[in-house]
């Protein structure tokens, strides 16, 4: 879907239209940019992922003008977050962020399509799925367009500013010669699936049971369906992916609490799942081009941030890039997403491996405040806040 003839030259162009993509695509078009928005895959599409918009993404979404539409897909609001030991489990509120107080799940089939379309359809944006960036073009060192094949067009589109989009193996990232800093190595696999029949708790929450080496989580998602994640450390990985869909759902059932939810569920569609997750923060711009999404950086996906800092990260870019397109607003940029995403990639360290990164004190404090309604939701701020940061949540240990 276009809103104009392709062009040779737009302001910007963003190599990725997912939700990073897709999102800055908005927000830019908005600011008056003529934007070209590639991807490479058919839209609206499906993606492996995680997708839980905590309420700080949910007022991006709502920011967007697509919080209605997000709804509409059915996708329950969840208030409710669980966190079960066994057959013990503490349950809260959570606290409102932008006076919001609710999760969503939203499969990416409907995220992604929603925010695909809306790009498509704003003034401004050209928008061309099924095609790919074979190569990012530059000149005397600095970015200055992409090469494109697709089936609707092929050739050379020149632009001021490239926007990487595009994931973990970012194009724009390898061109730019984009360097990693905090690089945290991998240290769980992740495999989810989608039940009917499925008796989850009412009102909607969010349930996650922990053990000390696997974690499951379970929430509803559209079509009245349960979604279910199980991640364990990556020691045990070569076994598990054996028979990854027997063992994942051997290893849900050994939740009690998860159990119960499944008793009379049907799983409807293949399990699908991914290891080797690292975590990173890369250079954030470059001369001509710029980051965004998981091609800027990356987390374990215990924490179901990715989305929500992609919507983000495309806002905080198109504040920047407000006034015009320059080496001081890509600066503003890159220090406002590395300093308001930091908080949750420690916490997301210590989480994925508590046996690697969590210190004793650190431990000693999470075991006194997991333990009452309160203690957890003040815990899950760090997830979805700004007004609390690790460095702050831990600095009174002793």
């Amino acid at each position: 879907m276009q809103n104009e003839q392709l062009d040779t030259r737009y302001d910007i162009i963003i190599v990725g239209g997912r939700v990073a993509g897709s999102a800055a695509a908005i927000g830019l078009a908005r600011a008056d940019y003529r934007v070209l928005l590639v991807e490479r895959q058919g839209m609206p599409s499906d993606t492996l992922s995680t997708h839980v918009l905590w309420p700080d993404g949910v007022a991006a979404i709502e920011r967007l003008g697509l919080l209605e539409r997000m709804l509409d897909t059915g996708a329950p609001k969840a208030r409710g977050f669980r966190l079960c030991h066994g057959e013990e489990s503490i349950a809260t509120q959570l606290l409102p962020v932008d006076g919001y107080d609710y999760l969503l799940c939203v499969r990416r089939l409907y995220l992604d399509g929603i925010l695909w379309e809306t790009a498509a359809n704003t003034p401004g944006v050209t928008a061309l799925d099924r095609t790919t960036v074979t190569r990012v073009n530059d000149r005397d060192g600095r970015v200055v367009g992409v090469d494109l094949d697709g089936s609707a067009c092929s050739g050379t589109v020149a632009s001021e500013l490239v926007i990487g989009a595009d994931g973990r193996g970012s194009i724009v990232a390898k061109a730019g010669g984009a360097f990693e800093r905090d690089v945290v190595p991998p240290g769980r696999y992740w495999y989810y699936g989608y039940f009917e029949g499925a008796t989850p708790p009412e009102p909607a929450e969010l349930t996650e049971s922990d053990t000390e080496t696997d974690m499951v989580g379970a929430i509803q998602t559209n079509d009245g369906l349960l979604m279910v994640v199980y991640g364990a450390y990556d020691d045990d990985f070569d076994e598990f992916r054996r028979d990854h869909e027997a063992n994942y759902l051997a290893r849900i059932h050994a939740h009690p609490w998860i159990a119960r939810m499944l008793e009379s569920a049907r799983l409807v569609e293949p399990v699908r799942g991914i290891s080797g997750v690292r975590g990173y923060f890369r250079t954030a711009h470059g001369p001509g081009w710029a980051l965004i999404g998981d091609a800027l950086h990356q987390k374990d996906p215990l924490v179901a941030r990715g989305i929500n800092d992609a919507l983000l990260e495309a806002e905080w870019l198109a504040a920047a890039l407000r006034d015009g397109i320059s080496e001081s607003a890509l600066d503003a940029y890159g220090t406002t997403a590395y300093a308001r995403t930091r908080s949750k990639a420690l916490n997301a360290r210590m989480l994925s491996r508590p046996d690697r990164y969590m210190t004793a004190e650190q431990g000693e404090k999470l075991s006194r405040e997991l333990t009452t309604p309160e203690g957890l939701a003040g815990f899950l701020l760090l997830e979805y806040s700004d007004t609390l940061t690790f460095d702050d949540y831990f600095a009174p240990v002793q």
